[in-house]
């Protein structure tokens, strides 16, 4: 099957990393079955989608897919848990020598970028796995780390006490914090920001946009990070150029996706690669996260959580498609989409949109957006208006009333809501 392959690894390191996955666990022993591994290749992998992979959920069968070293405690590690997209969370060890690969992951970046820095995180301390990125990963420059209460991103005053205290150049948090952030910070704060670290959830170039303009010294880095395999990949976002993302120490393999709707998308399957005689808390090959590239001439140029799609009947709605098109209204400032799945007891799959403004209402302002949806989603107006499968609803309301009655927490900002499901 055809494909793509990116990520600069050595093959000898991931030979290694293959051997060694295969003499301490059962789950890699059976996938690699019949493979030689002493040729595995990078496009090995890539034609091998259909038996050597796995899934999120596989990662719950830890007695079969832990490491012995890890099982039988011979090594020290750590353990993360998942944010549970997928139900319940995960859990996955981490050893010394994966903290070193976070490292190496980061080091093309981090020294020439962060040196000197006063980072102030956004992000849920340890033992969460942003924390653990953040303290390993940038521990290679010489920077200052300051840990932010996450209860301080609801309490403006002592925000602001703070940031102006620790007399921060730096921000690292998910991306909707961070956007909030360039929202609701004094203009002085936002000046003194040279630095933005962000990832966590789809970035637009419109979301980009009003970001860099509320801090207007400020690069972003957007980091694709996972809790399974680390500091993915990232991009290098300025007013003037946005880079491919480039990836250290993972093999990607990207498919494209069988909708023919959507070609420029492709799934999305990941390799941990380790050095020789480096031992990992949790091996993978070609692990289908279930997120999506953007792909342009052979490159990642944006990367599609799987969290932010949604289905109606044969079409897909992907945030970022809803991103670009708000953000194009300096007034409205959130949205959120309450989804109702098909189910015996909804025979159509519905989607509300609810976008929130400051101020005056903008005129005519949902119909113009259910129109620019469908100039970029052909497949979503075939859908709700010729097939009538599926419904798609447009509503503005003032920003304070967007997300009333919905859960939150103040760490991220969720997007999507599935009935029966978060409410």
């Amino acid at each position: 099957m055809t494909g793509i392959v990116v990520g600069d690894i050595d093959t000898n390191d991931l030979r290694y990393t293959a051997e060694k996955a295969c003499e301490t666990t059962e789950f890699w022993k059976e996938k690699f079955m019949g493979t030689n591994i002493d040729e595995l290749t990078p496009n090995s992998l890539l034609s091998a989608t259909d038996k050597v992979f796995i899934t999120p959920h596989d990662l719950y069968n830890a007695d079969k897919l832990w490491p012995t070293y890890i099982k039988n405690l011979e090594i020290f590690h750590g353990v993360m848990r998942t944010s549970g997209t997928t139900g319940d969370p995960k859990r996955v060890p981490f050893t010394h020598d994966d903290k070193k690969r976070y490292r190496r992951q980061a080091r093309s970046w981090a020294l020439e970028y962060l040196e000197g820095s006063i980072m102030a995180s956004f992000t849920a301390p340890l033992p969460s796995s942003s924390g653990v990125f953040a303290i390993e990963g940038f521990s290679g420059a010489n920077i200052r780390y300051h840990q932010i209460p996450i209860q301080y991103l609801r309490m403006r005053d002592a925000l602001i006490k703070e940031l102006r205290g620790i007399k921060a150049t730096g921000i690292f948090g998910l991306t909707a914090a961070v956007y909030n952030l360039s929202l609701s910070l004094p203009e002085d704060i936002r000046n003194d920001i040279q630095l933005i670290i962000m990832g966590g959830e789809t970035l637009t170039k419109e979301l980009a946009k009003v970001v860099l303009d509320n801090f207007p010294n400020a690069v972003i880095f957007d980091v694709f990070a996972n809790t399974e395999d680390g500091l993915t990949g990232y991009r290098l976002i300025t007013k003037k150029k946005v880079t491919p993302f480039t990836f250290s120490d993972s093999l990607i393999v990207l498919k494209q996706t069988k909708d023919e709707e959507y070609k420029e998308y492709h799934e999305i399957y990941i390799t941990k690669v380790m050095k020789e005689g480096e031992l990992t808390g949790l091996p993978l090959f070609n692990y289908k996260i279930g997120d999506l590239a953007k792909v342009v001439d052979g490159k990642i140029v944006n990367v599609i959580r799987e969290k932010d799609t949604i289905s109606l009947a044969g079409a897909k709605l992907h945030i970022d498609q809803v991103m670009d098109i708000v953000h194009r209204y300096p007034s409205l400032i959130d949205f959120v989409v309450i989804y109702h799945p098909l189910s015996p007891e909804n025979p159509k799959p519905k989607a509300t949109i609810r976008v929130g403004y400051m101020g005056e209402k903008p005129a005519g302002v949902e119909d113009e957006i259910r129109e620019l949806i469908y100039e970029a989603n052909n497949p979503v107006r075939y859908e709700v208006e010729e097939a009538k499968s599926s419904e798609l609803r447009i509503e503005a309301a003032p920003a304070k009333e967007v997300r009333k009655n919905l859960p939150q927490k103040p760490s991220k900002t969720k997007r999507i809501f599935i009935v029966g499901k978060d409410i």
